[in-house]
């Protein structure tokens, strides 16, 4: 008795015997995807455009050389397919050297595709001075201290002392200070520093004063502008000095700066400033007769060029410092360059293209806060700032010559007075020499690991760098110029030093920094190496891409039609028809 769970394998019940045994015998025919994939893959490399690969294979073998292969096999043994395995691993082992010499070369060259993105090249060598901005001039007398200024402080720290001394001695004392502008040299007890600086905490500081200010007290001391400035002209008109020059801080403490707001970024074609005559014209005041500490071993001032927006000083780059000589005519040449970015490298971070647009330098909500007025990001400022930081962390006070608008938090910062100096004595070496990036070089391992690291600072993207050539003449040129009055009387006497400074060229170079290489550039490259090395072709590309395309295709579809069986053998095996006796 047939069991009612077995199903029927009768002729009868199959539906067309003669299609269902040809349907068996056609899947038993049928090649799998991995073998039709040799096949498809044997018949690439016999047609690809490339050159060589179709000499992997075997040679083809005519009807006639079927007949023969019995004999061949009789004389020859192995020798005949030996010698074609030994063909084909010749040329497997050709294309394999020929192929790792195209990666190691492609590499090479993307490697210096990326070091070498960018390049700065000269658009316009001809660019109109007139666009470019004027620089800030700041001048500084060699004598930072006045002694009409001194005598009058000394001889109110007399009064205010309760031991009565000889106001001599509070001059001598007074000296000191100048230690604040320049490492002068000479051995001074430390303990004096110390000594005559409690003296001024108690009785040098006002009333409504916590601490000693030191920035008040060196600024009552320095020379004023207005007696060292006695005239100015501008594009050959006379300018009131007082207006034209501000005191502004400096390296060198207070100093006479002329366009500190940058007021001469845009002038016309009429106001280009760039001649003797029509540039700035300074007539400064060079008696000694005021002179009580000089800080510089010679006989002349100081003059800084920098961007108006630039906080000045050597230290901190883009800063020019000139030391023309006094009783001279004095002419200084300035020659700009102007650097630009290309938009294109927008896309770049900073720290890949080195430089920052000025969307990226804004600063952040807190440093705002911290400042009391603006603060504008330049690399010199930069720079100054990470200095600044450094100097409150060592030694615990600021220097009055740096501006408060660089200080991050102004929250128990003192001004540095007589006994900070052996503090900043110790670390000047640190704060002189400044690093952006560290490259251990054999030799120099000391002075990188001492010197001051700012990563954070970089250049602006669109900058101008200045180039100043001086000369000098003698002043009795100037002086023989000069209108005589009723007495016979020139305006000024002898006691004269006359600067000029102007751009020395109507036209400035213009660089702009762009993609070193385009797209279509490193497209050819690529192409031409891959031409040299395996015959590479775009036909090569779609015949491939064709072959990879068709077996994807086969195999997701493949996937599809599996499926659907999967499924439709799950109902019929739900659907099982059974015979009952």
């Amino acid at each position: 008795m047939a069991k009612p769970s077995t199903s029927s394998n009768a002729i009868w019940w199959i539906k067309n015997p003669k299609a269902e045994h040809e349907k068996k015998l056609k899947g038993l025919r049928k090649n799998s995807l991995g073998s039709a994939f040799c096949l498809d893959m044997r018949d690439l490399l016999k047609n690809i455009s490339l050159q060589g690969y179709n000499k992997l294979l075997s040679p083809d073998l005519t009807f006639g050389e079927r007949s023969c292969k019995i004999v061949l096999i009789r004389r020859v043994g192995f020798d005949f397919y030996k010698n074609i395995f030994q063909t084909r691993l010749i040329w497997l082992l050709l294309h394999t050297v020929t192929a790792v010499s195209l990666v190691v070369v492609l590499s090479l060259t993307w490697e210096q595709f990326v070091a070498q993105s960018f390049v700065t090249n000269l658009k316009d060598p001809l660019y109109p001075v007139e666009n470019v901005p004027f620089p800030a001039v700041s001048i500084c007398t060699n004598n930072r201290i006045s002694r009409k200024a001194a005598i009058k402080y000394a001889e109110e720290l007399q009064l205010s002392s309760p031991i009565t001394r000889p106001v001599e001695y509070y001059l001598e004392r007074l000296n000191y200070l100048r230690e604040f502008y320049v490492h002068v040299g000479a051995v001074i007890d430390s303990e004096d520093f110390v000594s005559f600086q409690t003296f001024l905490d108690v009785f040098g500081t006002w009333q409504n004063e916590t601490f000693f200010d030191t920035r008040r007290i060196m600024k009552m001391l320095t020379p004023s502008c207005q007696d060292y400035v006695l005239k100015c002209t501008l594009a050959n008109v006379d300018v009131p000095c007082q207006s034209a020059f501000q005191e502004t801080l400096t390296m060198y403490g207070p100093c006479c700066t002329f366009n500190t707001e940058n007021k001469l970024k845009k002038r016309n074609f009429k106001n280009r400033l760039a001649s003797p005559e029509l540039g700035l014209t300074v007539v400064l005041n060079s008696s000694h007769s005021d002179y009580f500490s000089p800080i510089l071993n010679t006989n002349g001032y100081i003059v800084l060029i920098h961007n108006a927006d630039d906080y000045a000083t050597v230290s901190s780059s883009n800063t020019l410092e000139m030391f023309p000589g006094q009783g001279e005519d004095t002419y200084l040449q300035i020659y700009a360059r102007v650097v630009d970015t290309d938009d294109s490298l927008k896309s770049f971070s900073p720290f890949g293209r080195r430089c920052y647009f000025e969307y990226e330098m804004q600063i952040s909500a807190h440093e705002q806060a911290t400042n009391a007025s603006g603060y504008v990001y330049t690399f010199p400022n930069c720079i100054t700032r990470c200095r600044i930081r450094s100097i409150i962390a060592l030694c615990r006070c600021l220097p009055f010559q740096f501006p408060l608008q660089l200080v991050e938090n102004l929250d128990g910062v003192v001004y540095c007075t007589l006994s900070h100096l052996p503090c900043i004595n110790q670390y000047m070496f640190k704060w002189r020499n400044v690093m952006t990036e560290r490259h251990l070089i054999q030799g120099l391992e000391r002075e990188i690991e001492e010197a001051l690291y700012c990563p954070q600072c970089l250049p602006s993207c669109n900058d101008v760098q200045y180039r100043v050539s001086m000369s000098s003449l003698p002043i009795d040129n100037y002086l023989a110029s000069l209108k005589l009055d009723e007495n016979n009387q020139t305006q000024f006497s002898e006691d004269i030093s006359v600067l000029r400074v102007y751009f020395g060229d109507p036209n400035a170079q213009y660089y702009i920094r762009l993609l070193n290489n385009a797209w279509f550039e490193i497209f050819s490259t690529i192409g031409n190496i891959m031409s040299i090395f395996v015959g590479f072709c775009m036909v090569a590309i779609f015949e491939i891409l064709f072959f990879f395309t068709k077996y994807i295709y086969q195999g997701c579809n493949r996937i599809v039609e599996q499926n659907i069986i999967d499924r439709n053998a799950k109902k019929l095996e739900e659907k099982k028809l059974y015979i009952c006796p």
